[in-house]
C-alpha cells in the first residue's frame, strides 16, 4: 500500500507540475513542425525526384496568354525586361528563358523579355570637358555604347579631357547606338601667333583662329563686366555665328601655343 501511495502522490505531484505541462507542450509542437516539413516540403520532393515538364514555345504570344500557358505547366513566370521589337506586336514575348522545348522541373522561373511598343529614345548626355573613363562611365549609365575614341588633332589645354562628342549632347538615339569621342592631347609644344579678329563675325573669327589652331569661345554681350565673363553654352555659340567680335582675349600677334583658347567678346 505504501508503495501505490507513494507512486499516487509521485502522479499527483507531475499532473500539477507547470514545467511537466510546458515540456509536453513543446514537444508536442515539435512533432507537429515535423510532420509539417514532412508533408509540404521533403514529400513533395521525394515524389516529384525525375519529374519534368517541358517549356511551352511562348515567343511571340501576349505575354498575358503566355503567362498562362506557363503557370499551365506549373512554371514561374519572370518578366525580365521590356524592349522594342518592331517585328513584333506590342505587348507579346520577344525572348523565352529557358527556351521551348527544353525540359525542366516542375516551379522553374521562365524568364521573358516583352515588347514595349514604342521605340525607345535616350538623350545623349553632355560629356565634353569631363575625362575620357567618366565620359564612358556617362554613357553606358545612359544606355548608350562608346563609339571610337580618338586623339583630337585640334589640342586644348586640358590633356585627356574630351573635346568633342558627336552626336551632339541632347540629341536623342535608340539605346545600344554609340557615340565618338576625341580627346584633348594637351597644349601643343608648336607656338603660333595670334590673328586680329576683331570686326569679322564669330563665325569669319572662329574661322580665322581654326586655321592656326587656336581654341576660340564666344562670350556673351553684357553691360555688367561680371556677367560678361562667361562664356556661351555651346549649344547657343551657332545662334551668335553673325555676329561682330568687339574684342579678343589676346591681343594681335601674341605669341601662344597650339591649342590656346581666345575669348570672343562681340557687340552688345
Amino acid at each position: 500500500m505504501s508503495s501505490l501511495r507513494r507512486a499516487g502522490r509521485y502522479l499527483l505531484a507531475l499532473l500539477t507540475n507547470p514545467y511537466f505541462w510546458g515540456g509536453l507542450a513543446g514537444l508536442a509542437l515539435l512533432a507537429f513542425g515535423a510532420y509539417v516539413l514532412l508533408d509540404d516540403v521533403v514529400m513533395p520532393q521525394y515524389t516529384r525526384y525525375g519529374v519534368a515538364v517541358t517549356v511551352p514555345e511562348v515567343a511571340g504570344v501576349p505575354v498575358e496568354q503566355a503567362r498562362d500557358q506557363l503557370e499551365e505547366r506549373n512554371l514561374r513566370v519572370e518578366t525580365l525586361r521590356r524592349t522594342f521589337n518592331p517585328e513584333v506586336e506590342r505587348g507579346a514575348v520577344i525572348e523565352q528563358n529557358p527556351e521551348g522545348g527544353r525540359s525542366v522541373k516542375p516551379g522553374r522561373r521562365v524568364y521573358l523579355t516583352v515588347n514595349s511598343g514604342s521605340e525607345q529614345k535616350v538623350s545623349v548626355p553632355r560629356v565634353k570637358g569631363g575625362s575620357v573613363r567618366e565620359a564612358k562611365n556617362r554613357l553606358r549609365a545612359a544606355g548608350l555604347a562608346v563609339g571610337t575614341v580618338e586623339e583630337d588633332s585640334l589640342p586644348s589645354k586640358y590633356s585627356g579631357t574630351i573635346t568633342r562628342q558627336r552626336p551632339a549632347p541632347g540629341d536623342s538615339l535608340r539605346p545600344g547606338e554609340p557615340v565618338d569621342l576625341w580627346y584633348s592631347p594637351g597644349l601643343a609644344d608648336t607656338y603660333t601667333t595670334v590673328p586680329d579678329v576683331t570686326g569679322m563675325t564669330v563665325e569669319e573669327a572662329r574661322r580665322a583662329l581654326l586655321k592656326r589652331k587656336i581654341r576660340s569661345v564666344v562670350v556673351r554681350p553684357s553691360e555688367d563686366e561680371d556677367a560678361g565673363t562667361q562664356p556661351v553654352p555651346e549649344e547657343e555659340q551657332a545662334d551668335m555665328s553673325g555676329r561682330t567680335v568687339a574684342r579678343q582675349s589676346r591681343e594681335p600677334d601674341a605669341r601662344v601655343r597650339q591649342g590656346f583658347e581666345v575669348r570672343l567678346y562681340v557687340e552688345q
